[in-house]
């Protein structure tokens, strides 16, 4: 183990290189554009344009903006979660970026002193925040359980010193020492204080201004991000309690291991091991209920006596496409919407559908398109598909034909549709729907063999808060021919693994 002095010296030394100023910087750097634009950012933070914010903006563009554009590209990635947990507390959305400076949005990144994860916690806090940290599990490196930890410890912090500025400053050196550079500035303002707070905290406020500008504005420096597939854009946490294998996980799930292991970066082995309360097993949403059908299959007090069918064979990497598992549809944006309230409606985050739409902003406008992406059904261990005869249905709203031209047949499982989501269907165009008269559209089966559909009863869900709504799904079996817009292709795989906070 480490003494408390060559610790301190290892931090240092990380720590200066971390914070110093860069030797090569883009030659497109133009501060005479960048400062007016940082200044007038809608930010938690009030901006500040110091030389130190300077430096770290030219680090993130300087190489044509490598670093940027793999920051971003993760983004696409840890952002949406991080959404989701931000509302959850009621936190500020602009906290997201406190990740970018801590580990560069790497769950695999490790400090000089031992931090690690997205949130670069020491283990002590780690587990003060109920995280495990064994030999097999590490769950600073869960992109979920970790970020719930970071808005705990966050929300605590704000509580304590009242802004902003000194809750992140805490994130760094701990509240004591924030409390002692307060006494001796007789101050609570982060920037009047900072003189009295270490090298690396004095900094650590401007390198999260940094990270704000490059995830505001970097679309402004060409930069292009090579956003990942999106199974690892659109994904949910499982509670497993009993051990279980990568290899069955991807056999059950038809993801190859590679990408069964990229997803759950806080298991040291190959496997989930048991736990009473529970691990959390991160999966693209569209296969979440293979696992769910396994699971229960296997418990020895299942009712059903379900016949559990043998295990798929693994999926290989080179023959797996996700681009191919969605389909997307167009929503026209009508006066008053919100990202937020559509996001919900669409069962996404506001983040994906930025990404999806090259949006700059949160702010929406009048007759925008919105593009949001849907899996094309949702993958199953047991079966459970009925096929059901439909009819076409042709109704009158406000003057407006409301039409469906439905396939032959369409696709039931057992599991329920989520609140706004579409799922494998006919076609269907609605347009210019006032919700004030919006009439239930039906689409009933005409076998004896199946209960009565409810796809009426999942589409009016879907559309009755929208006063514009315009969307086309696909058939049951997607055609040959590739999609007019292609799903985002996944990046190289990240090789850094230095993380940057010492919590």
């Amino acid at each position: 183990m480490e003494s408390s002095c060559l610790r301190q010296l290892l931090a240092s030394l990380f720590l200066l290189l971390l914070f110093s100023p860069l030797t090569k910087a883009n030659t497109t750097f133009n501060s005479d554009e960048i400062r007016p634009r940082f200044e007038a950012m809608d930010c938690m933070i009030a901006p500040r344009y110091t030389s130190e914010v300077e430096s770290y903006i030219k680090r993130y563009l300087a190489y044509n903006g490598s670093q940027a554009s793999r920051v971003m590209a993760r983004a696409a990635v840890y952002f949406p979660i991080y959404e989701r947990y931000l509302k959850e507390h009621d936190l500020p959305q602009d906290l997201k970026y406190l990740s970018i400076v801590e580990s560069a949005l790497n769950p695999n990144a490790v400090s000089p002193v031992g931090a690690k994860g997205l949130w670069q916690f020491m283990s002590q806090t780690g587990r003060n925040y109920d995280l495990t940290i064994d030999k097999n599990v590490d769950e600073r490196s869960c992109p979920y359980n970790s970020t719930e930890a970071a808005m705990q410890y966050l929300a605590k912090q704000f509580d304590r010193f009242g802004n902003w500025e000194l809750a992140i400053a805490s994130y760094n050196c701990g509240a004591g020492t924030i409390m002692k550079a307060m006494k001796r500035g007789r101050s609570d303002n982060y920037w009047k204080i900072s003189k009295y707070l270490p090298r690396e905290t004095r900094n650590f406020v401007p390198a999260f201004l940094g990270a704000a500008y490059i995830a505001n504005f970097y679309h402004l420096h060409d930069i292009e991000p090579e956003y990942p597939s999106l199974d690892l854009q659109v994904t949910e946490a499982l509670k497993v309690y009993e051990k279980l294998d990568f290899s069955t996980i991807a056999a059950i799930t038809g993801l190859p291991i590679d990408i069964v292991e990229e997803m759950n970066p806080a298991y040291k082995k190959d496997f989930i091991p048991e736990k009473k309360e529970g691990y959390d097993l991160i999966l693209p949403s569209r296969v979440s209920s293979a696992i769910v059908e396994y699971l229960e299959a296997r418990r020895p007090d299942n009712a059903r006596n379900t016949e559990i069918p043998p295990i798929p064979d693994l999926v290989d990497m080179a023959t797996y496409n996700p681009d191919e598992l969605y389909f997307y549809s167009t929503y026209v944006v009508a006066e008053g919407d919100k990202i937020g309230e559509l996001a919900d409606i669409f069962n996404v985050a506001p983040y994906n559908l930025k990404v999806w739409n090259k949006l700059t902003t949160y702010q929406l406008k009048k007759g925008q398109e919105l593009i949001i992406w849907f899996p094309n059904e949702f993958h199953h261990f047991l079966p459970k598909e009925e096929r059901i005869d439909v009819q076409p249905v042709i109704e009158m709203v406000n003057d407006m034909m409301i039409e469906a031209a439905p396939e032959e047949v369409i696709l039931r499982d057992d599991r329920p549709v989520p609140d706004g989501m579409p799922f494998t269907t006919p076609h269907l165009k609605l347009k210019s729907v006032s919700t004030q008269n919006m009439k239930m559209l039906t689409v009933s089966p005409v076998t004896a063999q199946a209960p009565k559909a409810t796809f009426g009863d999942k589409v009016s869900r879907m559309v009755a808060p929208l006063r514009n709504f315009k969307i086309k799904l696909p058939k049951l079996k997607p055609a040959a021919t590739p999609a007019p817009k292609k799903a985002p292709i996944a990046p190289k795989r990240a090789t850094e693994l230095n993380g940057h906070g010492i919590i």
